[in-house]
């Protein structure tokens, strides 16, 4: 009897262990989360579109059989009557004198430095020093920057810097016998360039090109307002692609400029409300723009729109049809999907793990998807004395029974 006892009571706990284990695996699946990192994230609303640049543009045709040597690089604002640049021969002929430039640039910093270190002001090696590193790191943001306008100036000065350093650091006497060296060698050189046929000069004050494309008489802002949007649409789709060509040269008389391109109704609507934009072209960056007008076509319903920029650099001035991005707006937040939203006494945010605990984080909505948020980018608590989610926080995206404060494993 008591040996049935014995293992009816067995069984009984053995049962009670097996619910008792089964109900604690249970409760620890059911305190499993999926959790994630946070980032920001930079959403852009954007059109995109093709358009063609309309300038006030002068053009200088330059008589041709020889080779052309301009004598400023794209962008540079010249004034009327500028010598803007020469026709050689051939290419000995454009050696030769760009040797005679250089030789005439080394001469002139070495009287230059012999004449200041003789004189009785006294040249500090650590100030020549200084100046030396100057000029290296101008020719390293003029490399950086593909803007090579500035060159010689930027030689010529570190020529003189490093001549009075070897005056004033290394001990020589002077360089007499090197400018008679270089002085002898630029006659030498000075006879070759006699074959220079002709130079030409500007005949309109503005911003200097090296080549036209051929449509500087064509496209015109009087024959864009003649066009309708559907014109301009089909010429965008016919135009052949930019035709550089060396025989004449240019005068930009502006820098403001047009860029026509077309755009639908509902594109128009999106653009309603702006009166400014970013024209976000490729390799090139940033333009800010102003809508100028923009013509609605009836049969078609597309428009014809006219963005005017005042922005001027190489890249703007050689180009003629390009595609762009028109910047309607630009969202940065971080990042919350919205499987992992929460709502706590009406407030919107999420659960954050931090240690051993879950906190509640509230969230500042700027930008909203069907499938995540974009809360405002808080580096510390907001100026209500709430307490947001942070970029690289971990927020629970799954789990239950969630609350301010609960203890996780």
């Amino acid at each position: 009897m008591n040996d049935r006892i014995i293992r009816i009571s067995a069984l009984i706990l053995s049962a009670f262990l097996i619910i008792y284990v089964g109900v604690q695996i249970a409760g620890r699946r059911e305190q499993q989360y999926t959790v994630q990192t946070v980032y920001d994230q930079t959403v852009t609303q954007s059109i995109s579109v093709e358009g063609v640049f309309v300038r006030d543009e002068t053009v200088i045709p330059i008589e041709t059989g020889g080779v052309v040597t301009p004598l400023y690089s794209v962008g540079t604002k010249v004034a009327v009557n500028t010598h803007l640049g020469d026709v050689y021969s051939d290419q000995s002929a454009v050696r030769a004198q760009y040797q005679a430039q250089n030789l005439e640039a080394s001469i002139s910093a070495l009287q230059k430095a012999q004449s200041t270190t003789s004189s009785t002001d006294v040249v500090k090696p650590d100030t020549l020093n200084g100046q030396a590193a100057e000029y290296v790191s101008q020719l390293l943001a003029a490399r950086d920057k593909q803007d090579l306008s500035g060159l010689a100036s930027i030689k010529s000065g570190l020529m003189e810097t490093l001549a009075k350093r070897a005056i004033v650091v290394d001990g020589v006497e002077n360089f007499d016998g090197r400018i008679t060296q270089l002085q002898s060698d630029l006659q030498n050189v000075q006879g070759l360039v006699s074959s220079q046929i002709h130079s030409f000069t500007s005949t309109a004050s503005g911003y200097f090109v090296d080549h036209v494309d051929g449509l500087e008489g064509t496209m015109t802002k009087e024959y864009l307002d003649s066009m309708s949007a559907s014109d301009l649409q089909d010429w965008l789709a016919g135009y052949t692609g930019y035709q550089a060509d060396q025989s004449a040269v240019k005068i930009v008389g502006a820098h403001r400029w047009t860029f026509a391109t077309v755009v639908t109704e509902e594109q128009m609507q999106a653009l309603s409300n702006q009166s400014r934009v970013t024209l976000r072209f490729p390799g090139a960056g940033d333009v800010t723009c102003s809508i100028a007008d923009s013509v609605r076509q009836e049969e078609t319903g597309l428009y014809k729109l006219y963005l005017e920029g005042d922005s001027v650099n190489q890249y703007l001035l050689g180009s003629r049809v390009q595609t762009a991005e028109i910047i309607i707006d630009e969202y940065r937040g971080i990042k919350i999907p919205k499987e992992a939203i929460r709502f706590v006494d009406d407030q919107m945010g999420v659960y954050i793990q931090a240690g051993n605990k879950l906190y509640f984080r509230y969230i500042d909505q700027i930008y909203e998807t069907t499938d995540y948020i974009l809360s405002y980018p808080y580096y510390q608590g907001g100026a209500d004395g709430k307490e947001y989610v942070k970029m690289y926080d971990t927020i629970v995206v799954k789990g239950k029974d969630l609350y301010d404060g609960k203890l996780v494993e």
